[in-house]
């Protein structure tokens, strides 16, 4: 146990270290002379990480004097919605618009339409099938799998009955984090899968498949989960069930109040702290780049940071999360 202690430890600085360096890959630029108007489109602001994305967007537009209309879809695959707000945003001729779209192929039409009328559209955080997109501002979400999976098989000695509450289908971020993880894991033949179920990212949908898994197989070893709103559900039901914490390896992705609570007590093993409110702010940041012609990364990778309850207090957490009591504008 002191060994994977200092093994989290170990990966955590080093990741640090890694990607520091990468946090003023997209400078902020000087206020511009002209006053724009960016779109901002949000696909669940339920989430936590959403939710400081969000703040990212909105205090970065603000710093450079940029208006702002911001939507909320209230779900994932709520395309309708997003399509509608979409075309609202098109129709109220903004200058450029940021879009998280729900999944991958949410609002692929649109997004032809707003170029077509001379909006440039920025991706960010889940990636669009829409070529035309600019930026595919991220995190490295097949990382984020990979190192789950390594965190897992380290704490679990190579052997082990493992569980994937794999996140929402049809999303690049889920599915490229489900990816890395079993792309590591097979290495490890010993480490058997039992299961895997696409789902929404809710608390009771963790519960639900905790509970239903519990009762379909003998022994559980690890839990893998596509985001934290999963692996709180999961912790929950362990806790019921009278386990201790770290009997079964639980590892997600983000790093929310509540899931620093479960990680610090030890319920969760490993969450990836993503760095959404960077996201938000790069977002804003190549809306400027694209309206002013500027030369634009193909690829923009946020830091990622892997949190133990070994570790919960070294990460500057302005990157993660909004200030205490902010809340979106919607």
């Amino acid at each position: 146990m002191k060994l994977l202690r200092l093994f989290g430890a170990l990966v955590l600085s080093l990741s640090f270290l890694v990607e520091a360096a990468d946090i003023d890959l997209i400078k902020r630029p000087a206020k511009p002379s002209k006053t724009y108007t960016v779109g901002i489109l949000e696909p669940n602001m339920a989430i936590p990480h959403f939710v400081a994305q969000s703040y990212g967007f909105i205090d970065e537009a603000q710093n450079l004097g940029v208006k702002f209309i911001i939507y909320d879809a209230g779900e994932h695959k709520n395309i309708a919605k997003q399509v509608s707000q979409m075309e609202d945003l098109i129709a109220s001729k903004v200058d450029v618009i940021c879009i998280v779209p729900g999944t991958s192929v949410t609002a692929m039409a649109q997004i032809d339409q707003a170029i077509a009328a001379g909006i440039p559209v920025v991706n960010v955080n889940i990636m669009s099938d829409n070529q035309k997109v600019l930026g595919r501002i991220r995190s490295d979400d097949y990382e984020q799998g990979r190192l789950q999976a390594e965190f897992m098989v380290k704490a679990l000695n190579g052997k082990g009955n493992v569980v994937m509450m794999n996140g929402v289908s049809g999303t690049s971020a889920f599915v490229n984090r489900s990816k890395g993880f079993l792309d590591y894991v097979a290495k490890y033949p010993d480490i058997k899968i039992l299961s895997q179920q696409w789902t929404p990212n809710a608390t009771d949908r963790g519960l639900k498949l905790m509970e239903d898994w519990s009762q379909a197989f003998v022994k559980i070893d690890g839990v893998y989960t596509g985001a934290d709103r999963l692996a709180i559900g999961a912790a929950q039901v362990l806790k019921a069930q009278g386990k201790k914490p770290g009997e079964v390896i639980i590892t997600t992705v983000d790093y929310n109040d509540d899931t620093e609570r479960f990680v610090r007590e030890g319920w969760i093993s490993a969450a990836m702290a993503q760095s959404p409110v960077l996201m938000g702010r790069w977002g804003i940041r190549v809306a400027l780049a694209a309206l002013q012609k500027q030369p634009i990364p193909e690829k923009l990778f946020t830091p990622n940071f892997v949190m133990t309850k070994d570790n919960a207090d070294t990460v500057d957490m302005t990157l993660i999360r909004q200030p205490k009591g902010w809340r979106p504008p919607i």
